[in-house]
C-alpha cells in the first residue's frame, strides 16, 4: 500500500492534493535547477560536436547549418541560454496542465492553440509546425531508448502519484521530449537564425546532452522518499465503474475525473443494450465497463479459423475500420462515438474461462492437459514448441464462449505462429517463449487492448523477449545469462501472474535493465577498438582535407610561376601530414592551421625566382624563420633519414640560387627528369587519392543497398554468411561519427571486426550479411495476417 495517498483516491483530501502538488513543484525545480547548473557547459560540449559533424560526411548546406549554429552557440550563448531556461520551465508547465489538468495551480496556462508534441490535435497545425513535431519525436526517441528503464520507473511512480491506471510515457511531463522541445523553442526565440533550425535539434544525442540519468535516478527518489509506491499501474479493478486500465486510444481523462457506473449499457440509438455477465467474487471487471455500451455479439463469418481471425482482427480495428454497414463490434470512445478507432474495448472476459485458464496456467508442467512441450519426445532429443491455443478451440469451455473470446484464442493463436515460425529466433527459445500462451491469453481477455495498443503490458513483454532472443545462439548453452534471464522471466509469469497485468510492466522493466547493463558491459569491452578507430577515422578525414587544400594551392600557381617539381612529393606527402597534424589539433592549439597554411604559401614563394634586390633581401629575412618552422614541424611528424636529408640540401641549393641569380637557373637535364617525375608520381597519387573520396560522395553511384547501409544504426543483429566460415551472428555495435567505420561484434562485445560502409553495402549486396528483424513480433505478425487478407478486405469495402 502506497503511504502517499494519489491524487485519484477517493478519499483524498485538499491536504494530500496539495502535497502531490508540492511533490510535483519541487521536481520541476529540481529539473529546472538540474539544468542551469549544466547548460553552459553543454553548450560548450554541443558546439564541438556540431563541429565533428559538419567536418563529416554530410551535404554542404547541412555542413554550413552546423558550423552556423556551433558559431551562434558561441557568440550569442548568454542569449541563448536565457531564452533556453524559459522554454524549459514553459514547457514543463504547459506539460503538466496538459497530462494533469488538475494541477492548475502549479501549472502556466496553457495556449490555446490545440497542438500537443505528442501527435494529438494536429489537423490544425500547418506543415512545417507539423514537420518540426516530427523532427522532435524522432530526436527524443533516442532519448527514450537510451534511459528506457529509467523512464519506465519514473513514469510509472507517476502513473501511482496521480492514481493513474495507465502507464505511458506521454504521460510523463519529465520525458526527453519536453526536455528538448525547451531547447528548440529556446533557440527560436532567440531568433539567431532559423534555418539552422533543423539540423542543430536533429544533431541532438544522448552522448552530446545534458546527461539526464542522475536527474532521473533524483527525480525517482523524491518520489520514493515521499511515499509514493508504484501498486496501482495496471491494475484489474474490481468494479464495473473503472475505465480502461491500460493504453487508452482515446484522449485522456481529466486529473480527478469521475466515472459513473451504469448497470447496462446504451447504443448509439439508445436502446438498452444488454450487460455483459455480472462480476461476482473473484471475478475480473471489464476494463473500460463504465459509460460504455457492452459489444453486440460476433456475427459469423468465414468457416475457416485464418478467415475469422482476419475479420475479428478487422473489426477490432486492427488495419483499419471496415467498411460502413458491415457487421463487426459495436466500440465508444470518451466522446460516445460508436465505431471509434480511438477507443478501447469494454467487454468482460467470462470468469469460469479464466479461472479454467488459471488452472492450465498453474499446471503448466507435464502432468497437465494441455502440454507445452511434446510428451513424445524421445530422450536425449530437443524440447520441440507448440501452439496449445489451436486446441482449445475444441475444448467444452471454449465452444460455449462468447465469439470474442473465441476470437482472441484464434487471432493469438496466429500471433504465436508467426512466432514459431520465424527463423531467427532459435528453437530453443521458441519453446520457452512458446509457454507464455495461456497467461498471455488471459492478460489479452482482461485487457482487451492486446491486438490494437503496441503499449499492452503482456505484449510489449512478448515483443521484448522475442527481440532479445535472436541475440543467443545454441552455441552459448543454456547457461548463458541471457537464457537465464528469458527464461526466469517466463517463469515468473507462469507462477505470479494472476489478475494483475502490473506484473508484466515490472518484468518488462526487469527486463530492459538487465538488457541495459549487458550494453554497458559491451561498451566497456568494444571501448579500446573504438577509441583507435576513431582516432583512424579523423586523421583520414584531415588527410583528406589536406589533399583538397594541398591541390587547390598547387592549381592556383600561374602558369609563368610553376611549382618547383621537388616540392610536389613534398607537399603532396610530407607537408600534408603537417596540415592534417594541425587541422586535428586546432582546438587545442588556436591559430596553427592557418600557420601551417602561411608557411606552405611561404615555402612555394621561396623557391621561385627573385629578379629584384627587394624580393632577394625579403627571403633572406624570411629564410631562417621559415627554415627553422619547417624543422620543428617535420620533427612533429617524424619524418626522418635520407630522404628528408636530400629535401634539406635541395631546398638549400633552390634558395642559394634565388638569393645570387637574376634569373632563372639553367636546368640540369638529367636531375630535372627525376624531379619532373617523381613530381608527377606525387600528383597521379593525389589525384587518385581526390578521386576515391569523391566517388564516396557519389549519390548517383550509389543503389538501395548502398542506401540501407547509410540508414544502419547501432544495435542491428545480423547472421554473417561466408563459404568459408560457418554462419555467426554479429551486431553492429558501434558506429563511427562520420560513418566511415562499422564495427560489429558478438553479444558480449568480443569478436570484432571493421567494416567500410562501402563494404557493407556490397556485402549486403552479395547476402553475405543478412539483417535480422527485430521489429515488434506482435505488430510483425498482425501486419503480415492482415496483409495477406488484401483483397478480401477491398471486396468488403
Amino acid at each position: 500500500m502506497s503511504a502517499f495517498q494519489s491524487l485519484h483516491a477517493g478519499n483524498s483530501t485538499p491536504e494530500t492534493r496539495a502535497r502531490a502538488q508540492r511533490l510535483v513543484r519541487a521536481m520541476v525545480g529540481k529539473t529546472l535547477g538540474y539544468f542551469e547548473e549544466r547548460d553552459a557547459e553543454q553548450i560548450k560540449h554541443l558546439r564541438g560536436h556540431l563541429l565533428d559533424l559538419a567536418d563529416g560526411k554530410v551535404p554542404m548546406m547541412h555542413g554550413q547549418n552546423l558550423r552556423a549554429a556551433s558559431m551562434l552557440l558561441d557568440r550569442q550563448s548568454e542569449r541563448f541560454l536565457k531564452n533556453y531556461r524559459a522554454e524549459l520551465q514553459k514547457s514543463l508547465h504547459e506539460d503538466i496542465a496538459q497530462v494533469w489538468p488538475g494541477m492548475t495551480q502549479l501549472s502556466a496556462p496553457v495556449q490555446a492553440h490545440g497542438q500537443t508534441l505528442d501527435g494529438m490535435s494536429l489537423s490544425l497545425i500547418d506543415v512545417d509546425e507539423v514537420h518540426r513535431i516530427l523532427l522532435l519525436d524522432r530526436v527524443a526517441q533516442r532519448f527514450n531508448n537510451r534511459f528506457e528503464p529509467l523512464l519506465t520507473a519514473l513514469s510509472t511512480k507517476l502513473a501511482a502519484l496521480v492514481g493513474d491506471e495507465t502507464v505511458s510515457l506521454s504521460q510523463n511531463p519529465f520525458r526527453p521530449l519536453v526536455l528538448l522541445k525547451g531547447f528548440m523553442l529556446g533557440w527560436d526565440k532567440s531568433e539567431l537564425d532559423p534555418q539552422v533550425t533543423e539540423h542543430l535539434v536533429d544533431a541532438l544525442e544522448p552522448g552530446h546532452f545534458i546527461d539526464l540519468e542522475p536527474l532521473y535516478t533524483d527525480l525517482i527518489s523524491m518520489l520514493t522518499q515521499a511515499g509514493v509506491q508504484a501498486t496501482t499501474v495496471h491494475r484489474i479493478r474490481k468494479a464495473p465503474s473503472s475505465p480502461s486500465n491500460f493504453a487508452p486510444l482515446s484522449a485522456p481523462a481529466p486529473l480527478g475525473a469521475a466515472h459513473q457506473a451504469t448497470p447496462t449499457g446504451t447504443q448509439e440509438n439508445g436502446s438498452p443494450v444488454a450487460a455483459g455477465p455480472s462480476v461476482g467474487a473473484g471475478a475480473v471487471a471489464p476494463p473500460n465497463s463504465g459509460n460504455r455500451p457492452a459489444w453486440a455479439a460476433l456475427a459469423p463469418t468465414g468457416q475457416q479459423i485464418v478467415q475469422q481471425v482476419r475479420n475479428f482482427l478487422q473489426r477490432l480495428g486492427v488495419g483499419r475500420a471496415p467498411a460502413a454497414g458491415a457487421e463487426g463490434f459495436e466500440m465508444s470512445g470518451e466522446d460516445g462515438d460508436a465505431q471509434g478507432h480511438g477507443s478501447s474495448i469494454a467487454i468482460p472476459a467470462d470468469p469460469a474461462l479464466l479461472q479454467y485458464l488459471g488452472a492450465m496456467q498453474a499446471g503448466a508442467g507435464r502432468g497437465s492437459q494441455f502440454q507445452f512441450l511434446q510428451d513424445d519426445q524421445p530422450e536425449g532429443e530437443p524440447a520441440q514448441h507448440r501452439n496449445v491455443l489451436r486446441q482449445l478451440r475444441a475444448q467444452p469451455a471454449f465452444q460455449d464462449a462468447q465469439e470474442l473470446d473465441r476470437g482472441t484464442v484464434d487471432a493469438l493463436a496466429e500471433v504465436f505462429d508467426y512466432v514459431f515460425a520465424d527463423g531467427a529466433i532459435p528453437a530453443e527459445l521458441k519453446v520457452i517463449i512458446g509457454r507464455l500462451q495461456i497467461p498471455v491469453l488471459r492478460a489479452a481477455m482482461m485487457d482487451r487492448d492486446f491486438f490494437l495498443s503496441t503499449e499492452h503490458p503482456a505484449r510489449k513483454l512478448v515483443d521484448t523477449l522475442a527481440s532479445a532472443s535472436v541475440t543467443w545462439t545454441p552455441e552459448k548453452g543454456e547457461q548463458d545469462p541471457l537464457y537465464l534471464r528469458i527464461e526466469g522471466t517466463v517463469q515468473r509469469v507462469l507462477h505470479e501472474f494472476d489478475d494483475d497485468l502490473a506484473l508484466f510492466t515490472v518484468l518488462l522493466a526487469e527486463f530492459t535493465e538487465f538488457l541495459f547493463e549487458c550494453e554497458q558491459q559491451v561498451d566497456v569491452h568494444i571501448e579500446p577498438v573504438t577509441q583507435k578507430e576513431n582516432n583512424q577515422e579523423q586523421l583520414n578525414a584531415a588527410l583528406a582535407h589536406a589533399d583538397e587544400i594541398v591541390h587547390a594551392r598547387i592549381t592556383a600557381l600561374p602558369a609563368h610561376l610553376p611549382l618547383a617539381p621537388f616540392l610536389k612529393p613534398f607537399l603532396a606527402m610530407q607537408w600534408r601530414q603537417v596540415i592534417a597534424l594541425a587541422w586535428m589539433t586546432e582546438d587545442s592549439h588556436a591559430g596553427h592551421w592557418n600557420h601551417t597554411l602561411d608557411i606552405m604559401d611561404q615555402l612555394i614563394w621561396s623557391t621561385q625566382p627573385k629578379t629584384t634586390s627587394e624580393e632577394r633581401q625579403k627571403l633572406v629575412a624570411l629564410l631562417p624563420e621559415l627554415v627553422r618552422t619547417l624543422n620543428t614541424e617535420l620533427d612533429s611528424i617524424h619524418w626522418e633519414g635520407e630522404d628528408r636529408g636530400n629535401f634539406t640540401r635541395r631546398l638549400i641549393a633552390t634558395h642559394m640560387l634565388a638569393i645570387r641569380m637574376k634569373a632563372a637557373a639553367p636546368l640540369d637535364t638529367q636531375g630535372a627528369a627525376l624531379e619532373e617525375s617523381a613530381g608527377e608520381e606525387a600528383m597521379q597519387a593525389l589525384d587518385e587519392r581526390r578521386a576515391i573520396k569523391l566517388a564516396e560522395q557519389d549519390q548517383s553511384q550509389m543503389d538501395e543497398f548502398d542506401a540501407n547501409a547509410q540508414l544502419l544504426t547501432r544495435g542491428v543483429w545480423f547472421e554473417k554468411v561466408s563459404p568459408d566460415t560457418p554462419p555467426f551472428r554479429c551486431r553492429l555495435s558501434w558506429v563511427s561519427p562520420m560513418r566511415t567505420r562499422f564495427l560489429f561484434t558478438n553479444r558480449e562485445g568480443f569478436d570484432a571486426f571493421v567494416l567500410s560502409e562501402r563494404e557493407v553495402a556490397a556485402m549486403l549486396r552479395r547476402q553475405e550479411l543478412q539483417m535480422l528483424d527485430q521489429a515488434p513480433i506482435v505488430e510483425r505478425a498482425l501486419n503480415r495476417l492482415m496483409a495477406d487478407n488484401e483483397p478480401e478486405l477491398r471486396l468488403q469495402a
